[in-house]
């Protein structure tokens, strides 16, 4: 009897099925209201950039700001604006002294005769030559909202500033030569001292006589009129009060002689009491 081979019965594998990829999710629809509001934030910061800017220089105040902000939204017509006298003087007082002018001088044969000893035994003299450096300017610390007046009308600033004044006198070098001859004991520092406190008088009355007050007037005038212009763009007028009868100058400016030495006219020389 013969044995069949056995047969494994193979089930046949069922077909794959296709990968399915779930669809995707569509991107949320945003609505036209939220890009309008987008763009609404965006023209809010255009529109407040220049004011915060303008807080922060100090060229403006906040309650202008407040000002600006409700005529923004409460009106649609244009509205004019101005800089208040108080923004002004604010701008204005941080510069303080106003150095307009600066002069350099020099001097020779500043000659010093000293009196020294019986018959003036013991004289003696030298020469020097210095230089020197005057300033003027204007006194800005004391401006207020009383020197600052606006005409509507012409859209003008007037500014009422004091008169120009010596802010600073020095000497920047002196140096001494053409010494006497003498066998006494004499103290050169002393009459280097004395020809320090002549120049500087004579270069002091030397730069008013050249005009330095006048040319320090200028220069305020042109400096404060396009700093006021700028920050308002109104036109300005810049007026000094009457200068006084003798002109007002710094302590630098009004130099004392050394202790103990007065000047005699009738012989020209010094003399130590």
């Amino acid at each position: 009897m013969s044995r069949e081979p056995n047969q494994l019965a193979v089930s046949p594998r069922p077909a794959a099925l296709p990968e399915v990829t779930p669809p995707e999710t569509p991107p949320a629809r945003r609505s036209g209201c939220y890009y309008g509001l987008i763009g609404a934030l965006g023209c809010l910061v255009l529109l407040l950039l220049p004011i915060v800017i303008a807080v922060l220089l100090g060229v403006t105040t906040f309650s202008s700001v407040r000002e600006s902000i409700f005529g923004i939204f409460s009106s649609s017509r244009p509205v004019a604006t101005t800089f208040s006298t108080e923004t002004i003087v604010q701008g204005i007082q941080p510069m303080g002294e106003l150095v307009s002018i600066s002069a350099q001088l020099a001097k020779a044969d500043i000659t010093i005769g000293i009196q020294q000893g019986v018959l003036n035994a013991c004289g003696y003299g030298a020469s020097h030559v210095a230089q020197a450096t005057i300033q003027a300017g204007v006194d800005l610390t004391g401006v207020t909202s009383s020197n600052v007046a606006y005409d509507p009308t012409t859209d003008t600033y007037t500014l009422t500033l004091p008169a120009p004044r010596l802010t600073n006198c020095r000497i920047d070098e002196i140096r001494q030569y053409d010494t006497t001859t003498t066998t006494c004991s004499v103290d050169w520092d002393e009459a280097r001292r004395l020809a320090e406190y002549i120049a500087l008088q004579q270069f002091r009355d030397d730069a008013i006589e050249g005009g330095v007050l006048t040319r320090a007037e200028r220069e305020a005038r042109i400096v404060l009129g396009n700093f006021v212009q700028i920050i308002t763009g109104s036109s300005v007028e810049i007026v000094f009060s009457a200068p006084e009868a003798a002109p007002v100058m710094d302590a630098s400016c009004q130099p004392q002689p050394p202790p103990g030495w007065i000047y005699d006219p009738n012989t020209s020389a010094w003399v130590k009491q």
